[in-house]
């Protein structure tokens, strides 16, 4: 009885006319609220591991292929909308706009993620639909589900790059298994789980032996083990050594104006809290992103004289990683990290090179300039840097090697690889996400802690209004600063950081390249056979037109030939 009853459950999408399109629709609503409750900042990470089974149930039983694609899009739309919040703050905030026009944003934002999932679901149910009459079934929602979840987050773009992986970052055994194929290998392996649960509560079409119902959990636990072993990383020999780093967390409200003599004071609150940290023993000090309150000269190569009160260096000698606006007379812009060095000297720096549409640059006005007389004022105009530069210092007499992303840069593990390429001792993040509010900062830190364990080597994120916070190369915190979403005056974190040999994984180096090729060669599986079939039905539906046309040419001559 009660097993009739789940199955009864599970077929209420297929019901013909109005009750069946609503059992859909909250299947899909379900799916993106259990992501939504997973994630931070909820957090309830074990809802992760069955969050897909409900949009896979709405995909797998809607009645045609549309609507199957429609439950995707819902499911998207819901997560969006209850997990992304924050976007209307953004837009409030950095594109100037009402709160109506920004709500309407997040619905947008919503929309373009639907799309997303869209794409996803036609090809689960797609695949799904093409072995349905098979004698050994259809592909199972283990294997259709997992794939077109990776598709979605290697193949398909976002503004705002996320995974689902997030909801298990904080979960220290399930986020190193990051070190494989990186997040997107976490998420295959959660909707895998709860597709296989599927697959084994459905009873198989008939000729079909019981037991192949649990075949799919069988390759669901082995693609585990796979990607346990595969997440152990190779440690190099040499020396660890302790660093002692300083973060200044300057809690600056970006939507509060600031006229030049706030500007010098705000300067010179970085400035004691620099010196404060020195004093305490920190070896290297970083600040946030855009934290100097000045433009600085690209081509300027040390710090202004002792009587410019733009002066960086005051009260403090040790190495500063700063993160500032850099420009090139009146013309471009660049969102920038620069090492000052003891001796005063700008000795390295990282331009941004992801920047984020809409607040630093907009495509519409790179493409055609006039469009900025009527874009919005936040629109953005920085220029991207060409490629990641690893900036150096030296403590004890050793080089420390550092890799550097700017804001969010640091979720994006094509860019952690480019950042393990520069094989560096550490990763800095300099971050301002004070413009998002509500629990971006929070998801921002989450995706992050992938990195320290795709890349082997600890993190240092230095945010404006926090989360500030040093993770080493396991993704666990060292020390932490928490959100000061009011802002107010400096605060500071010093901590021991371990720097030793990297961590090697086989995401740095082959994994990246092995997770794309799964995700195209999963829509070329979908799309190829999908569109040889509807080329074979247009040449198909022009033959047979061409065939029923002939005769009646043929019988009106003849009847003219009468006539005549």
């Amino acid at each position: 009885m009660k097993r009739r009853t789940i199955l009864s459950i599970l077929e209420l999408p297929a019901r013909p006319g109005r009750p069946g399109a609503l059992a859909g629709a909250g299947f899909a609503v379900l799916g993106g609220l259990l992501w939504v409750l997973a994630s931070p900042p909820v957090g309830l990470w074990p809802l992760a591991w069955i969050a897909a089974a409900p949009t896979l149930v709405a995909i797998d039983r809607a009645p045609t292929p549309r609507r199957a694609g429609l439950w995707g899009a819902l499911t998207a739309l819901t997560f969006t909308v209850g997990g992304f919040p924050w976007m209307i703050h953004l837009l409030e905030v950095n594109a100037r706009l009402p709160v109506p026009v920004a709500a309407f944003g997040l619905l947008v934002l919503g929309a373009m993620h639907g799309v997303m999932w869209l794409i996803a679901a036609r090809m689960i149910r797609g695949l799904r639909d093409r072995r349905r009459t098979h004698k050994r079934g259809p592909w199972p929602l283990a294997l259709t589900g997992a794939l077109g979840l990776v598709v979605v987050e290697v193949a398909l773009w976002t503004p705002f790059p996320f995974s689902m992986a997030i909801s298990q970052a904080g979960v220290g055994p399930l986020r190193a298994l990051a070190g494989f194929v990186g997040p997107v290998g976490i998420t295959a392996l959660m909707v895998a789980v709860a597709g296989a649960l599927l697959d084994a509560a459905v009873p198989p079409p008939v000729g079909i032996k019981r037991r192949a119902r649990w075949t799919p959990a069988i390759a669901v636990a082995v693609f585990a083990l796979v990607v346990f072993v595969g997440s152990r990383r190779l440690i190099g020999d040499g020396p660890v050594r302790t660093v002692q780093i300083g973060l200044v967390q300057p809690n600056q409200r970006v939507d509060v104006g600031h006229d030049v003599r706030e500007r010098l004071a705000h300067l010179a609150a970085l400035q004691r809290a620099t010196a404060d940290l020195e004093a305490r023993g920190a070896d290297l000090v970083v600040w946030s992103e855009a934290a100097y309150p000045f433009e600085l000269p690209r081509d300027l190569t040390a710090d202004f004289p002792e009587d410019d009160r733009r002066r960086l260096r005051r009260g403090f000698h040790g190495p500063v990683v700063v993160g500032a606006i850099t420009a090139l007379g009146r013309g471009a812009q660049w969102n920038s990290a620069i090492m000052l060095e003891r001796d005063g000297r700008f000795t390295a720096r990282h331009d941004k090179i992801h920047r984020m549409i809409g607040s630093e640059y907009n495509p519409l006005i790179e493409w055609v300039p006039s469009l900025a007389k009527v874009m919005p004022s936040g629109a953005g105009n920085y220029a991207g840097g060409e490629a990641a530069v690893a900036l150096e210092t030296t403590v004890d007499g050793a080089v420390v090697r550092i890799a550097v992303a700017v804001c969010l840069e640091d979720v994006l593990p094509d860019f952690g690889r480019d950042l393990a390429a520069l094989d560096p001792d550490l990763v800095v993040n300099l971050t301002n996400d004070s413009w998002f509010g509500g629990a971006e900062p929070l998801q921002h830190e989450a995706l992050a802690r992938f990195r320290p364990i795709e890349i082997g080597a600890p993190l240092v994120r230095a945010v404006n209004t926090g989360p500030s916070s040093v993770i080493d190369r396991d993704g666990r915190f060292v020390a932490r600063i928490e959100i000061r979403a009011d802002g107010g005056a400096p605060e500071t974190l010093l901590a021991d950081v371990e720097l030793g040999p990297r961590a090697r994984s086989f995401f740095a180096g082959r994994g990246g390249t092995l997770v794309k090729v799964v995700a195209w060669s999963a829509l070329a599986w979908w799309l190829v056979p999908a569109l040889v079939g509807w080329l074979r039905r247009r040449r198909g539906g022009a033959a047979a037109a061409t065939t029923t046309t002939a005769p009646r040419v043929g019988a009106r001559g003849a009847r003219r030939g009468k006539r005549r």
